[in-house]
């Protein structure tokens, strides 16, 4: 049996298979959730640890052969059809104004965030069918990373700014990631001119990278305790599971290639084959990048995010001599060194929002100035080296303090940006 630590255990934590107090005494059936008064009594009890079979969590779904049959026999709609028929609700066009290219922020925000959240389901639906399923539908997995290349790229602004919740992280960890990492890899692309034929087998990659994972156990990449050296070398193995299913799926050599080495580095450092730069693909080296990146800027359970701004520059220096130059060129360039979502503070005394970025000026970006209107409208400007230069990133207590003076979700959006409030 796998043995769990109570300590570790959150409310509502379901298990695949019945949960014990020892190897024989049952203490609840399978699938049924942890309430939050019997995680009490079994620290009351001093019950350190508990038993099962079975693993938590979508990442590790282990259905029996009669939840595979009853979901094979089931009438549901396609991952593929799901997602549609929610991003059909909402014009994606991209709305410009002459005048003002930023008149529309509002609305198109809120796209934005129903468009994160499609992908969100569409992904879970996809790791899920394939728990059950043992498959995927390929051509409805590129018909869905080719609609999420033509969204992004003519709303990059927007959808940067999503930044989904740290009970949201906690919850589907693999999803956020996955939506995250594929939304930055595909800016990362786009920058790289890369052709839309080469884009999609990017975003497929990068939207199933993290498939293997569902056979782990989440508490071996979910928690801040130091792994044993067997934790650690099963977590290492997780390339090499995705690898496996995307190749028995019939997934291009590029796609495979990709998924596999997407944790090796510049010095061969890496898993699982230590591989130099050489011979890692371009798709792994973007992979690794807008991974570490989305690593960075997200919350755990158990550490707070850094800002886009030290993540970016933190990932500038490279001190490892981790990334691939060029894709570090194209993160800076594509989200500048004061990334979309970042809150600053300008020489002049404002206090703003970056909304914009300038790919041959990554120190200037353009900014909404919190708190200050114009015929009832935001003010937009660009920044630049003299009298609105950004002086530096505003911290979290800062944050906090500015939340209390101005509307929550019209002046500073808790749930958007790039930093948390």
């Amino acid at each position: 049996m796998n043995e769990y630590n109570v300590k570790d255990i959150k409310v509502d934590t379901r298990y695949t298979e019945n949960v014990y107090l020892d190897k024989s005494f049952q203490l609840i059936d399978k699938v049924v959730p942890f309430s939050s008064s019997l995680i009490k009594l079994l620290n009351k009890w001093r019950f350190d640890k508990v038993y099962s079979n079975g693993v938590i969590g979508l990442a590790a779904i282990t259905p029996s052969k009669a939840d595979e049959d009853a979901a094979r026999n089931k009438d549901t709609k396609k991952p593929y059809e799901k997602l549609k028929e929610t991003l059909d609700n909402f014009d994606l066009t991209n709305i410009s104004d002459t005048q003002n290219p930023y008149e529309h922020d509002e609305e198109k925000m809120t796209t934005a965030k129903a468009v994160y959240n499609a992908y969100a389901d569409y992904i879970l639906d996809i790791y899920t069918h394939y728990a059950t399923h043992k498959e995927f539908d390929s051509e409805d997995v590129f018909a869905a990373a080719k609609d999420l290349c033509s969204y992004v790229q003519n709303n990059k602004r927007f959808i940067l700014r999503i930044n989904p919740t740290i009970k949201k992280i906690s919850k589907d960890f693999l999803i956020a990631h996955s939506v995250r990492s594929s939304i930055i890899a595909i800016i990362l692309g786009l920058y790289l001119n890369m052709p839309l034929s080469k884009l999609e087998e990017l975003a497929v990659a990068c939207m199933l990278h993290e498939i293997g994972m569902i056979r782990l156990p989440p508490q071996f990449y979910m928690t801040d305790k130091n792994l044993t050296a067997y934790e650690r070398a099963k977590i290492k193995s997780h390339p090499l599971l995705s690898f496996k299913i995307l190749n028995d799926n019939g997934f291009s050599d590029d796609i495979l290639n990709a998924v596999l080495n997407h944790h090796e580095n510049e010095r061969g450092t890496g898993y699982p084959r230590k591989l130099t730069g050489d011979k890692i693909s371009i798709y792994a080296k973007i992979i690794f990048v807008a991974c570490s990146y989305e690593s960075i800027t997200s919350s755990r359970e158990y550490r707070e995010a850094k800002s886009t701004y030290e993540a970016i520059v933190e990932m500038l220096r490279n001190e490892s001599k981790y990334y691939d130059p060029t894709v570090i060129k194209a993160l800076l360039c594509s989200v500048s060194l004061f990334p979309v979502g970042s809150y600053v503070y300008l020489i002049n005394g404002k206090i703003a929002q970056v909304i914009d970025t300038i790919t041959t000026s990554p120190r200037t970006p353009i900014v909404q100035l919190i708190g200050s209107y114009k015929d009832g409208k935001p003010v937009y400007i660009k920044t630049n080296e003299t009298d609105l230069k950004i002086v530096r990133v505003l911290n979290n207590n800062e944050l906090k303090d500015i939340a209390k003076v101005f509307v929550p979700n019209k002046d500073i959006d808790k749930e958007s940006s790039g930093q948390k409030l």
